[in-house]
């Protein structure tokens, strides 16, 4: 446990717009991932759908379904809040001409999961709900068992990529620069610390000792895994009301100890 309390300040963060531009979809790459005839290449902001690369199931249906609806065709571009991700493609928010959104669409037909990379959180409330309703329907990713969370003593060290874990947070260290929540020796969620100062409004010490369930890109060296987070939406404190994920982790409505 900890034992050393300290006074965090929680700022409001504001919401934002951006103009809409036109473009014409020349490709579908995969389910979150498309290139404009311009050479823009485009990443779905706010959602992640299962990989092409990595066979999973449903990532070749979330392909077609986006190829149906925007290939060869002009769709309205929304650029999000930061919109260069670390592979140099768009971060942004489509849309057909008419309006309809193509992440809702994507969550609503169980396609994809709903994520947040701070800043990028603008549309989070509805595509949080859209996700909800899919998986409480039992829709696409959220009615089979490759998708459900990894207890992390079942973790392996080849387990990477996307995907959702649960444990225990065992220990909980404060560091200058990151928060380390280790829920078993070979596994630790990272969070900076002006992350969590911007973004989470509670103090840290409420995970220590929580069962706990984080969405997120694993990845790791040798034996020891991680994920790196920056949005308390990618983490879910089960003993906290309205945890769906954490109750749909397992069959019982609870964590293993």
């Amino acid at each position: 446990m900890i034992g050393l309390w300290f006074v965090l300040v929680w700022p409001v963060v504001a919401s934002d717009t951006a103009p809409v531009r036109r473009a014409t979809v020349e490709v579908v790459i995969d389910g979150d991932t498309v290139a404009l005839d311009s050479g823009e290449t485009i990443r779905l902001a706010g959602i992640n759908t299962p990989e092409i690369k990595s066979g999973q199931p449903f990532a070749v249906l979330a392909q077609q379904y986006l190829e149906r609806r925007v290939r060869n065709r002009q769709v309205l571009v929304e650029n999000a809040t930061d919109p260069v991700d670390p592979h140099d493609r768009t971060l942004a928010y489509l849309y057909t001409l008419d309006g309809d959104s193509l992440q809702l669409a994507l969550l609503e037909a169980g396609l994809a999961s709903a994520i947040v990379i701070a800043p990028n959180d603008r549309h989070l409330d509805e595509y949080a709900a859209a996700e909800t309703r899919a998986r409480l329907a039992g829709k696409g990713i959220w009615g089979v068992s490759t998708y459900r969370p990894r207890h992390v003593r079942t973790m392996t060290p080849k387990d990477r990529g996307y995907g959702f874990v649960r444990g225990r947070v065992q220990r909980t260290v404060l560091g200058k620069k990151w928060f380390e929540f280790h829920l078993a020796r070979n596994f630790v969620i990272l969070v900076q610390r002006a992350r969590w100062q911007q973004y989470f409004g509670y103090s840290p010490c409420r995970l220590d000792r929580a069962d706990v369930v984080v969405r997120g890109w694993v990845s790791g060296k040798g034996k020891r895994l991680r994920t790196t987070i920056s949005h308390p939406f990618m983490l879910e404190r089960c003993a906290d009301a309205g945890q769906l994920l954490c109750h749909w982790s397992d069959a019982a409505g609870r964590l293993a100890q």
